[in-house]
């Protein structure tokens, strides 16, 4: 009898440090989702980290070259918040196609994006006059007073945009308090 007790015992610590594992797993693999905003909801997410330099991040899916920028973004965001720096990404994917929604959450979970992640709800005609490009990646820079001071698009026919220039621009911006 107490041979059985044992097995069972055994059999059911076996089961609880398997479905542990299993959980652990799950959390490393967290689905990242989006939060779907307005134009004006982008504007107050930049305007709540005054005190901090602010780099947003417009990419889509359905553009390799920011596809290609997208995990210097990410990196950044690590090497820096604790400096003072958010990175926020914003998706000019089609929020009213799902499949695109659902493509754009993929990759931003197979990125281990971490940081704030928007999706735009306007039409492509709208962001394009707001934003003043109609080429992507498009990011643009904020200091701390919430402040714009840099802007840049891709062209058709460039490599997308220059990062290393980025950079020199952020540690400059976060080095002065």
């Amino acid at each position: 009898m107490k041979t059985i007790r044992t097995i069972l015992i055994l059999i059911a610590a076996g089961s609880l440090c398997a479905a542990v594992g299993q959980t652990q797993d799950v959390k490393q693999e967290a689905k990242i989702v989006m939060t779907h905003v307005k134009y004006d909801g982008l504007k107050q997410e930049i305007l709540k980290h005054r005190g901090k330099v602010v780099v947003v991040d417009f990419w889509a899916t359905w553009c390799p070259a920011c596809q290609k920028a997208f995990p210097d973004f990410v990196e950044m965001q690590k090497q820096h918040a604790d400096k003072g720096l958010v990175v926020i990404s914003v998706s000019l994917d089609d929020a009213s196609e799902s499949d695109y929604v659902e493509t754009a959450n993929k990759f931003l979970t197979r990125q281990k994006s971490h940081m704030r992640n928007l999706l735009l709800d306007e039409s492509s005609k709208f962001w394009g006059e707001k934003l003043g490009a109609n080429s992507l990646p498009i990011y643009y820079l904020f200091d701390r007073q919430g402040k714009w001071v840099a802007y840049r698009a891709a062209n058709y026919g460039q490599e997308g945009i220059p990062y290393d220039k980025l950079k020199e621009t952020v540690a400059q911006m976060l080095s002065e308090k």
